[in-house]
């Protein structure tokens, strides 16, 4: 891994929107290549992707949905400070662009492979992008030799609805038979096709369930033909397949560990301590420290620590060789079994449901006699509850934070309420969404006037965000 980073980033040329024919014209280093190898600049972009991942997570989205909570300078969870720049920024330029030039080059080449995987990578940069903000720009981006300066707005249906598209075709565009290789780029998943196929299939159905509720007919219509036909579209099937960036440490480090070093105060937040209490839940020691009493105390989300609260696992924010995770088998199997729940396929919501919360507790070795003890729990245990799939989803998504607050929007599941000594009054939920960079409302004339930003946080409700009498 930490060869392959070195090669990668050794030999690629950042392509940046800004430059221009004459400025390559008059600036050609005889000794250096032109262009990167396209793997390279695929293996660039995701890891630039996997950066996002950072401390805007952990001081953003992370204290949103209850996760982690800043012990002190806690502004940032207090709603005092907007969200960085960067996170708008880099995944359009380095992740974004980058993936562009990949998928033109590989389909110079009749590279379908690389081609594919940098559509998945590119639909998943899109799609942290668009359930962040809103409606982004999507059609018209990367397209400043056609003359486009300034790209409009697609809405969220509209971009959803080519996202999904865009992963069906790369679907097709998979094939293990070939001699074309994805390259020392994938930093994913070493070259396996099959794997990157499971992968975008399974990113669908993350698309299509997060817009069941404002648009049910497209969703099931997605999620049944992936559901239903196994052999064209196999999806994710067990721990081995997830989607993640394992970092090699040392001058690599894991987003979590490198924002840690910096800011050394986040503690676990109380939700998801009173929760996984509340429920006896054997991960609570993989997600957090226990304090110097031996307890698991979680701060509430802007208050003050006072030094007896527990600090978020070492595996999960003090590991320099840590993981990033993009997407897992247990989301997969909670996808499936809210789909057999609301009736888009015809098969066992609850052995779904039990398979899901299998697939965590096997990620941290968690005993079948602990498991079976936790499912006979009457607070776990299937009761034909979609609240209580959502909160187990919930448990599962830990360190997914950005993922965890998109569908926290979705089901209103937890219902966390706004910070303690947060910067602005009359909300009943966390934030709705990130605000626009100020630069992208200054400079670009598109930003649709139809996104009312109120207190920065609030105001515009995302798409697929169908709550009712929240604020």
């Amino acid at each position: 891994m930490k060869n392959n980073i070195i090669i990668i980033l050794g030999a690629v040329v950042f392509i940046l929107i800004s430059c221009t024919k004459d400025f390559e014209d008059t600036n050609v280093n005889p000794n250096q290549p032109e262009i990167a190898p396209a793997t390279n600049v695929f293996g660039y972009a995701i890891q630039s992707i996997a950066q996002r991942f950072g401390s805007a997570e952990i001081f953003y989205p992370g204290a949103f949905v209850g996760y982690t909570a800043k012990g002190t300078y806690n502004l940032v969870n207090r709603y005092a400070e907007v969200a960085p720049t960067s996170h708008w920024s880099n995944l359009f330029t380095y992740g974004i662009n980058n993936l562009n030039a990949v998928i033109k080059q590989a389909d110079a080449s009749g590279n379908n492979n690389l081609k594919a995987a940098a559509m998945v990578m590119k639909v998943y940069a899109f799609q942290m992008l668009v359930d962040a903000y809103g409606p982004i720009p999507y059609q018209e981006f990367g397209k400043l030799s056609e003359g486009i300066i300034y790209p409009k707005y697609d809405s969220e249906k509209d971009v959803y609805t080519q996202m999904l598209e865009s992963l069906k075709t790369a679907n097709g565009l998979f094939n293990s038979s070939v001699t074309q290789k994805i390259g020392v780029g994938d930093l994913i998943y070493a070259g396996n096709v099959t794997k990157w196929k499971k992968f975008g299939n399974s990113l669908r159905l993350r698309l299509a369930i997060r817009i069941s509720k404002v648009d049910k007919t497209t969703a099931a219509t997605h999620i049944a033909e992936i559901l239903n036909d196994a052999t064209t579209y196999p999806v994710i099937a067990s721990n081995a397949e997830n989607a993640v960036l394992k970092f090699p440490g040392a001058d690599w480090l894991e987003p979590w560990a490198s924002a840690y070093k910096g800011v050394p105060d986040v503690k676990i937040a109380k939700p998801i301590v009173t929760t996984l209490s509340l429920l006896n839940d054997p991960r609570l020691p993989f997600y957090a420290q226990a304090n110097a009493q031996g307890k698991y105390v979680g701060l509430e989300v802007g208050a003050d620590a006072t030094g007896n609260e527990s600090k978020v696992s070492v595996a999960f924010m003090q590991t320099d060789a840590g993981t990033v995770f993009f997407q897992k088998y247990s989301e997969v199997e909670f996808i499936r079994a809210e789909a057999a729940k609301i009736g888009i396929v015809t098969s066992s919501a609850q052995t779904a449901y039990n398979n899901a919360i299998k697939a965590s507790f096997d990620e941290y070795g968690i005993s079948a006699v602990d498991y079976n003890t936790y499912l006979s729990n009457p607070e776990v245990a299937w009761n034909n509850d979609l609240n209580r799939l959502y909160t187990q989803k919930w448990i599962s998504l830990f360190r997914q934070c950005w993922e965890a607050w998109a569908e926290m929007r979705r089901t209103d599941i937890p219902q966390n309420p706004p910070a303690v000594n947060a910067s602005y009054a009359g909300h009943n939920r966390t934030p709705f969404r990130l605000s626009y960079p100020i630069d992208e409302r200054n400079v670009n004339p598109n930003v649709p006037a139809s996104v009312n930003e109120k207190d920065m946080f609030w105001g515009y409700k995302i798409w697929w965000d169908t709550r009712v009498g929240v604020q």
